[in-house]
């Protein structure tokens, strides 16, 4: 989450989610999947699978989070990251 969705996640964790607050708190983690996804092509030839679903599913989660709290949204972005950290990790051990 960038620090801007940090900011409105701490500030207004309960109160009524701006399209933009949605768009800043699940734009930053779609963003850096994205740019993971870039450098793994221009460093490694191959992208993780997990990395284009992780933004596909933070894409997918944006219309149901504007109807939510900015703590909601905020949390579905933290559960995304560390579904893909923990997939990447067990893909890593099994190698």
């Amino acid at each position: 989450m960038t620090l801007a969705g940090t900011y409105v996640a701490i500030a207004h964790p309960l109160g009524h989610s701006q399209p933009a607050w949605v768009a800043v708190i699940l734009g930053g983690p779609a963003r850096f999947l994205a740019g993971r996804a870039g450098f793994d092509y221009a460093t490694f030839a191959r992208v993780s699978r997990d990395l284009p679903i992780g933004v596909l599913v933070l894409v997918a989660l944006t219309p149901p989070m504007l109807h939510m709290p900015p703590l909601l949204p905020a949390i579905a972005a933290t559960a995304v990251l560390t579904g893909i950290a923990i997939a990447d990790a067990a893909r890593g051990r099994a190698r």
